[in-house]
C-alpha cells in the first residue's frame, strides 16, 4: 500500500512546488521598486502629443532675483511677480504662456550679481547627481543588510531525502538566483528604488540647506517627502563621502554635477529628474528669462537675459534703470520682449533651399508681434540630437551657416536661401531624436572681428591672408584687406545687400519645389469647396490656382534648364541684415568662403587647413620661376647687344660679350 501512496504524494508535492515557484516569481516581480531589472528605456518623445508648431505658444518662465537692499516685503515681491506675468501677456498676447517665480536659492546670487558672466554650464553645474556605490565592499555590505530567505520546510524535506527531480532542482536554483539578484545593489537602478531600498542618502550641508527650501512646494508628493526624510547632511568632507561609498558605510549620495567625476571610480550615476532643478525646467519650458533687480544709487537697475531651453543658448543682456518699484513689472516685460528670439523649424532642405515653419505664428494677432519671421530676415540654424530619455547628447550651432528667408509658402512656412561655408552643412540624419531649428539673427554690435587660425592648433594664427567680400549670389569681388600678425581683420560692411538666390521651384527635392503649389491648391480647394458644390466654380480665374500654376510652370522651366545644363532661374531681394560672403585666399589658393552677418557677434573664428607647406612650395616655385624669367631676360638683352656690336663691325667686342 505504501508503494502506491508514495508516488502519488511525490506527484502532489511536485505540482505544489511548481505552483509555489510561480507564485514567488510573480511576487518578486510585482513591486516596481524591488524589480531586479528596469525595462529598456523607451523613446521619451514617443508618447508625446503631436504639436502643431504654428499654433503652439512659447512656454516661458521668468526667474526673478530682487536684491535684499531694496527692502521689499514678501507680499510686494509676490505682487511684482503677478504684475510681470500680466505685462508679459500684454507684450506677447497668446503667443507666450509665461509664469514668474523667484530664482532658486542655488542660483539666486549668480543671477543677481554675475548675470553678465553666467553661462549655461555654470547654470547646470549646480545640479545634483545621484551616485550609487558600485564597489564589491559596498555590494557585500548591502547584501548583508537584506533579510535572509526563509526556506520552505516541505521543499527542504524533499531535498534532504533526495526526492526532487533534476528539473525541480534547476527551478529552485533559478529562483534563488533571481532572489539574490533582486536583493543585490545592482538591482537598484532608479530614483524610486533608491528611495525605497537605500537607508540614507548622503549630501553636503550647503546643498542640503538649498534643497530644503526648493523641495517645499513638492512635499505633498509622498515620493519627495520620503526622500527628504532619508537625506543625511552630516558629512561635509567630499573625501569622507567618497570613502564611505567605497567601503559600504553609505550606499548613495547626492553630489554636485561639477564634482561627479571624482566619484566615478567608486559609484555609478543614476538618471534623476528633480522638478526644482534647472534641467527639469529646460525640458518643460521653451524660454527662461533671468532677471536681476538691484539698487544703483538712487535708481533701480534691471537686467534681463534670455535662455533658449531647446538649444541651450544664453542671449545678450538687455538692461535699463527705473526710478521706482512700481515701474519694475512693465520694464521687465519690455526687456523680455527685446531679448526674445523667435524660432523656426527646418522641415526640409537641399544644398541651396530650405523650408522653415515659424513657431506660434498662427497665434499672432498683430503684424509687429515679436514671434513673427518674414522675408528678408536671417536665421541661424542649430541641430539637436537627443538620447532615449530626451536629454540632448549633441547641440550643434552650425558656424558660418545662415538661412535668408526669401518667399512665403503659406501662413506659417517660408522658403529660405542657404548660405554656408561648406556644402551639405544642414544635411543631418532625419529621425525622431534629431531635430533642426533656426533662431532669428539680431545683431547688437557695430562691427565683427574675423580671426583666422589653423585647424587643430590652439592659439594659432594665419597672418597676411587676403580677405575679399562678395554679395551673396553676385559676381562682384572686392578686396577688404589682409589679416594682421594675430590673424585678425575687422569687418565693417553694414549696408543691407540685395542678394541673388536660386528660385525654390528649381530645387531637385520635389517636396521643396512643389511646397507652395501644393499648399495653394489645398487652400483653394478648401475655400472653394462650398462654391464648387453649388456649381459656381472659378477655375483658372482663382488667383490662388493661377499662382500654383505659375509655380508648376517655373518647375518645368527649371527642369528644362537643368536638362540643358544651364544655370537655374534666379531671383533677387534685399535682406534686412548685412550678410556677406568673405573669401579667404593665402597665396594663390582659396582657403574658405565664410558667410558672416556683420554685428551678430563680436568675433567670428574660422579654423582653416594648415596651408604652410603648400605656401612654402608655392614660394619656392615662384622664386624658381623668377630666376628662370631673369635668366631668359638677360639672355635676350645679351643677344640684342651682341647683334648690335656685330652690326657696328665690332666683332671683338661681340666675342667678349659672348664669352
Amino acid at each position: 500500500m505504501r508503494l502506491h501512496i508514495l508516488p502519488a504524494s511525490l506527484l502532489i508535492l511536485s505540482g505544489w512546488l511548481g505552483l509555489a515557484l510561480a507564485q514567488d516569481k510573480t511576487a518578486n516581480t510585482a513591486p516596481a521598486a524591488a524589480a531586479p531589472s528596469d525595462p529598456k528605456p523607451q523613446d521619451a518623445r514617443r508618447n508625446e502629443p503631436v504639436e502643431v508648431w504654428e499654433y503652439s505658444a512659447y512656454k516661458a518662465r521668468v526667474w526673478l532675483s530682487i536684491s535684499p537692499t531694496l527692502g521689499l516685503s514678501e507680499n510686494t515681491k509676490q505682487l511684482i511677480q503677478q504684475k510681470i506675468a500680466q505685462c508679459s501677456e500684454i507684450e506677447f498676447g497668446s503667443t507666450m504662456q509665461c509664469d514668474v517665480v523667484e530664482t532658486p536659492d542655488a542660483l539666486f546670487g549668480s543671477v543677481l550679481y554675475h548675470l553678465d558672466d553666467l553661462t549655461i554650464d555654470q547654470l547646470l553645474s549646480r545640479e545634483l547627481v545621484l551616485m550609487l556605490a558600485k564597489s564589491e565592499q559596498a555590494k557585500d555590505a548591502f547584501m548583508a543588510m537584506q533579510p535572509k530567505p526563509v526556506a520552505d520546510p516541505a521543499i527542504e524535506e524533499l531535498r534532504k531525502n533526495k526526492k526532487l527531480t533534476k528539473q525541480q532542482e534547476e527551478e529552485i536554483k533559478a529562483k534563488l538566483d533571481a532572489d539574490a539578484r533582486a536583493a543585490s545593489l545592482n538591482s537598484v537602478r532608479t530614483l524610486d528604488s533608491v528611495i525605497e531600498r537605500i537607508p540614507s542618502i548622503s549630501m553636503f550641508p550647503l546643498q542640503y540647506s538649498a534643497m530644503k527650501r526648493d523641495i517645499v512646494p513638492y512635499l505633498n508628493d509622498q515620493k519627495w517627502n520620503k526622500m527628504q526624510s532619508k537625506l543625511d547632511p552630516s558629512e561635509a568632507n567630499p573625501e569622507t563621502i567618497l570613502e564611505n561609498l567605497k567601503t559600504g558605510k553609505s550606499f548613495a549620495a547626492l553630489i554636485p554635477k561639477n564634482e561627479a567625476n571624482r566619484f566615478k571610480e567608486v559609484a555609478r550615476s543614476l538618471p534623476t529628474r528633480f522638478p526644482w532643478q534647472p534641467e527639469a525646467m529646460l525640458r518643460d519650458k521653451d524660454k527662461i528669462y533671468l532677471v536681476a533687480v538691484e539698487q544703483e544709487g538712487e535708481r533701480i537697475r534691471i537686467q534681463v537675459k534670455e535662455l533658449d531651453a531647446f538649444v541651450r543658448r544664453i542671449g545678450l543682456m538687455e538692461s535699463t534703470t527705473v526710478a521706482s518699484v512700481q515701474e519694475i513689472p512693465q520694464t521687465v516685460a519690455f526687456l523680455q520682449r527685446r531679448c526674445f528670439t523667435p524660432m523656426a523649424r527646418i522641415e526640409d532642405n537641399d544644398n541651396k533651399t530650405a523650408v522653415v515653419r515659424v513657431r506660434a505664428t498662427g497665434l499672432a494677432t498683430s503684424p509687429d508681434s515679436p514671434v513673427l519671421i518674414g522675408p528678408g530676415d536671417i536665421l541661424a540654424p542649430y541641430i539637436r540630437r537627443d538620447d532615449l530619455n530626451g536629454n540632448p547628447t549633441q547641440l550643434q550651432n552650425l558656424a558660418f551657416t545662415y538661412i535668408a528667408v526669401t518667399e512665403p509658402i503659406d501662413g506659417a512656412r517660408y522658403y529660405g536661401a542657404i548660405f554656408a561655408a561648406s556644402r551639405g552643412a544642414l544635411v543631418a540624419a532625419k529621425n525622431r531624436r534629431t531635430r533642426r531649428v533656426a533662431l532669428k539673427v539680431q545683431p547688437h554690435y557695430p562691427t565683427t572681428e574675423l580671426k583666422l587660425g589653423i585647424r587643430a592648433q590652439a592659439n594659432s594664427a594665419v597672418p597676411g591672408a587676403e580677405v575679399y567680400l562678395r554679395t551673396p549670389g553676385s559676381d562682384d569681388l572686392q578686396m577688404v584687406g589682409r589679416t594682421d600678425w594675430r590673424g585678425m581683420i575687422d569687418l565693417t560692411k553694414i549696408e543691407n545687400p540685395t542678394i541673388t538666390y536660386d528660385q525654390p521651384t528649381s530645387s531637385s527635392v520635389d517636396m521643396i519645389a512643389r511646397a507652395r503649389a501644393t499648399a495653394i491648391r489645398l487652400k483653394s480647394l478648401q475655400e472653394n469647396q462650398s462654391e464648387t458644390a453649388g456649381g459656381n466654380t472659378q477655375g483658372a480665374d482663382d488667383p490662388a490656382v493661377a499662382a500654383a500654376a505659375a509655380d508648376e510652370a517655373a518647375i518645368e522651366a527649371a527642369a528644362q534648364a537643368a536638362k540643358n545644363r544651364e544655370r537655374a532661374p534666379t531671383r533677387t531681394m534685399q535682406i534686412k541684415l548685412p550678410l556677406y560672403l568673405y573669401y579667404i585666399k593665402n597665396g594663390e589658393t582659396l582657403l574658405a568662403r565664410l558667410p558672416v552677418v556683420t554685428g551678430y557677434k563680436t568675433q567670428e573664428k574660422a579654423d582653416l587647413p594648415d596651408d604652410r607647406r603648400r605656401l612654402q612650395a608655392e614660394a619656392f616655385l615662384k622664386g624658381l620661376q623668377g630666376e628662370v624669367l631673369d635668366l631668359v631676360v638677360r639672355r635676350k638683352i645679351l643677344d640684342a647687344r651682341i647683334k648690335a656690336k656685330i652690326e657696328d663691325g665690332k666683332k671683338e667686342d661681340a666675342l667678349a660679350l659672348l664669352d
